[in-house]
Parts: C-alpha cells; structure tokens; sequence
C-alpha cells in the first residue's frame, strides 16, 4: 500500500486510487452528512449527550446501513453513511427526535435543537471518499483541539486501534480499513501535513458557508474593519481570532481571502 505522501499525491491528481476501485454506482452510496445545531447553538453540552447520541444512532440504524466515520462537536457533528438517501433521511429524523427530547428534558431547553434539515453531500470519487474521512476526523483541529487522535469524540480511535473509544456500536471501523489497505496507511494518510483537505474545498464537497456570511461574521466579530484590525493585532490576539474566525465555520481559504493573511498562518493559528 502507498505511504500516505503517495496518498495524496493521487489525491491532487484526482486519481480515485488507493480505494480499491470503487465504481461510481457503489460510490454514490456514501454520503457525508452534518448537522449543526439551530442558530449554531451547543447541542452537546457533555459527554453523556455525545454517547447518547451514538447509542441512538447505533439503536436505530438499520441492518443494512453503515456508518463509515464521525466526528461529534460542541454545536455540530459530521457523519459518513453508507446508504441510500431515504435511508438516512429515515434514520437522522428519528435520531434527531429521539435525541431532541433527551436533550429538552435533561437539560430543561424548550424548543427546536437543531435545523430544519441536515446537510448532505453525495460523495463522487474514490478521492472525495478518502478526503472526506480525513477531514470528518481531523475536524477536530478547526475547533481548536490540540489533537484529532487525542479527541475522544471521533471514530479516528476506533479504526486506528486506540483504547478507549467511544462509538464503537453505531460504527464499523473496517470499512475504513479496508478503504487505505491497512491500519498503518490509514494513519500516516491523517497525519500527513500536505493540503489534501484543500480539494475538499476545490471539489465543492466541503460543506461551507457563503463568503458572503463568512463577512458577516467576520464584521460581527471584529467590526467593518475587521481585515486591517485583524493584521495589526499582536500575534497571540491575532491567532486566537482567527481560531474564533474558523471555530464560527470560516474555511482557511475564506480568512485568507477576506484579510490577505497567509494561508499557512491561518492554518496554525490555535
């Protein structure tokens, strides 16, 4: 199996390889799915709300349905199915009931907890596939944890073979596996530093907002002049707004845009 370097390489290419030549027909069977919560709200206050979620999911996923990779944060969660599309309307809609009124009566919230509708990207190429489980994992990252093979609240533990992990009920983890050939290409493809989530963006797969609400934000947070104030921030205030700036959904290529800051600064910033 190729080292992860190789990996991505094929990634730039668009070449479909290392999955093991999937035809279209069974790519268009995975489905990269997030769910935010309403007004970008917390809809995970502990872990007891991750796990039930998962319990959920694990509960009410048909038999013939496979969750590929997840990532659960604070205010949203990304979820890769392999399955037909009614099947995960299906499935998100009682998950999400169930999962509204646990968390209405545990934590005394009234009204709706999440939107009205999940998002949902078909995946198209072997490539988008492998991209899509790097990003799921390592979206970690973007809410500012020092580590994705640290954080408890992705299947990255699962199929990497790190214990403990949580989730292991509601997903197969050799699915992935199978995917990169082995546990040990796996890894090396997450922990590459190459800009394979770049294509994510380029192949409009990555689910995103609109620049248009990433200015919005932007000035909401940091006023009109949120670009020149931005630049002439001591560096530790700098870097810490623009976590805030991909915390709230900005993409590094949208900061880089909006303020002319260096995307690789961007990247870094924590």
């Amino acid at each position: 199996m190729p080292h992860a370097r190789i990996l991505a390489s094929s990634l730039h290419e668009g070449v479909g390889e290392p999955v093991r030549k999937l035809r279209r027909d069974v790519l268009s069977d995975f489905t990269h799915v997030t769910q935010r919560g309403i007004g970008r709200r917390i809809i995970f206050e502990d872990d007891e709300d991750k796990r039930f979620f998962l319990d959920t999911l694990a509960e009410k996923k048909p038999s013939d349905m496979d969750l590929v990779a997840w990532c659960l944060m604070d205010n949203h969660m990304h979820l890769l199915f392999r399955a037909g599309q009614q099947t995960i309307s299906k499935l998100m809609q009682r998950a999400q009931t169930s999962y509204a009124q646990h968390f209405n009566g545990r934590h005394g919230h009234v009204g709706k907890v999440f939107q009205s509708r999940f998002a949902s990207t078909p995946i198209k190429t072997g490539a988008h596939l492998l991209a899509a489980i790097r990003y799921i994992h390592r979206n970690a990252l973007d809410a500012g944890a020092s580590s994705f093979e640290d954080h408890p609240w992705s299947s990255y533990r699962q199929i990497a073979g790190i214990a403990p992990c949580e989730g292991a009920s509601a997903c197969d983890g050799s699915i992935a596996i199978a995917m990169f050939g082995d546990r040990k290409s796996f890894i090396a493809f997450h922990e590459d530093n190459t800009e394979v989530d770049d294509l994510y963006d380029v192949i409009g797969c990555r689910p995103r907002i609109s620049d248009n609400e990433a200015r919005a934000i932007a000035r909401h947070q940091f006023g009109d002049d949120f670009a020149s104030r931005l630049t002439s921030m001591p560096k530790q205030q700098r870097n810490a707004s623009l976590k805030t700036l991909k915390v709230l959904g900005l993409s590094v290529r949208q900061i880089e845009r909006l303020t002319g800051i260096g995307r690789n600064i961007i990247a870094r910033a924590k």
